[in-house]
């Protein structure tokens, strides 16, 4: 025999133990051994079918359930509850405004009317020369029932009044500088200014007008015009006055001019008997001057409304106004019946007026 070395001793030794042990196990029952893993295979399997059975339970369950919320939410939709409609309330009628109860109130006494004279003059250094003149008349409202109504007037008038004094303080400067270049000067420059106003005890109405002389490039004649009702504070204008603006200032103005006619100028007295010209030749100049003079005519071209003056004489079913026109910057006037033009009035037209 071959002497075996001592690893390849212990290798075969192991080998051997191997051998036996499966040689025993061999022995083992093989026929409980597969009853076992029978049964254990039934129980997974068994499982395995009682969760599937549950979950499909779960699932019809809720498949069921499913279509029935469905159907009562389509149902829901298919059949709203009807709403009832609502019944539209009336629309109510608007109201209208009487202004009939302003023609009974008296205002007479409720404000007062101030105007004062002034005057102002510019003179060379030596205040020998006079250079320009600043002089007129200026007009204040006070004491008036209503405060806003009075600072508004105020307030207008102040502002035509500085307009004025700026064209004196420009004149003025002027005429001074041609005076210090040449030492002479021709024409002294003036301003004047004035304000007059008419009321019938409720409306007060201001005319206003400054003229410039005496430096070419800067005389000028500036006219304005404001109406206010005292009561109210409503500013006036033909727009707040008649029902037909254009046609009330139409009138007006064909009215004045009517009345503005230049009249026939008269044959001078105290000319001698030889001198003067026969009977009949006299007529006929006379004619040829009346046809002349009816031939000029004033054109108006701008025309103002004022009520007022007032009348004592309370028999007299009057109601008075007057008439202001422009034409090439000199002013004309005129008092008349407003009742003679009622039909372009409206009704707050009417109410100022006291008619």
């Amino acid at each position: 025999m071959k002497r075996l070395e001592g690893n390849k001793l212990v290798a075969l030794l192991i080998s051997a133990g191997m051998a036996t042990t499966l040689l025993a196990a061999c022995s083992i029952n093989t026929d409980e051994l597969g009853q076992g893993i029978s049964d254990l295979g039934n129980a997974f399997t068994s499982q395995t079918v009682i969760e599937t059975e549950k979950t499909k339970e779960t699932a019809e369950s809720s498949e069921t359930e499913a279509p029935t919320e469905t159907t009562a939410e389509t149902t829901a939709e298919a059949t709203p509850t009807p709403s009832p409609t609502p019944t539209p309330s009336p629309t109510p009628l608007p109201q209208r405004v009487d202004f009939s109860e302003y023609t009974e109130i008296d205002l007479t006494d409720v404000f007062q009317v101030t105007v004062e004279e002034f005057g102002e003059k510019t003179y060379s250094d030596d205040n020998k020369t006079l250079l320009s003149s600043f002089e007129g008349t200026r007009l204040v409202v006070t004491d008036a029932a209503n405060e806003n109504v009075m600072d508004s007037i105020n307030l207008i008038v102040d502002g035509f009044y500085s307009e004025a004094e700026g064209a004196y303080n420009r004149v003025a400067a002027k005429s001074k500088a041609e005076y210090k270049l040449s030492g002479v000067i021709e024409v002294p420059s003036a301003v004047t200014v004035d304000f007059q106003y008419t009321t019938n005890g409720r409306v007060l109405s201001v005319l206003m007008v400054y003229e410039v002389k005496g430096i070419e490039a800067d005389e000028s004649t500036v006219i304005d015009f404001a109406s206010f009702d005292m009561l109210s504070g409503q500013y006036i204008n033909f727009s707040s006055l008649s029902i037909d603006p254009a046609g009330f200032e139409d009138a007006l103005r064909l009215g004045l001019e009517n009345s503005l006619k230049i009249q026939p100028t008269p044959v001078p007295s105290g000319v001698p008997s030889a001198t003067r010209p026969a009977d009949s030749e006299e007529e006929e100049e006379e004619e040829e001057v009346q046809a002349e003079s009816a031939a000029t005519e004033i054109t108006i071209e701008k025309v103002f409304i004022a009520p007022g003056p007032e009348t004592a004489d309370s028999s007299q079913n009057s109601s008075f106004a007057t008439i202001y026109g422009v034409s090439d910057g000199v002013v004309y006037s005129a008092v008349i019946d407003i009742n003679a033009y009622s039909a372009f009035l409206n009704r707050y037209g009417a109410s100022v007026f006291g008619i």
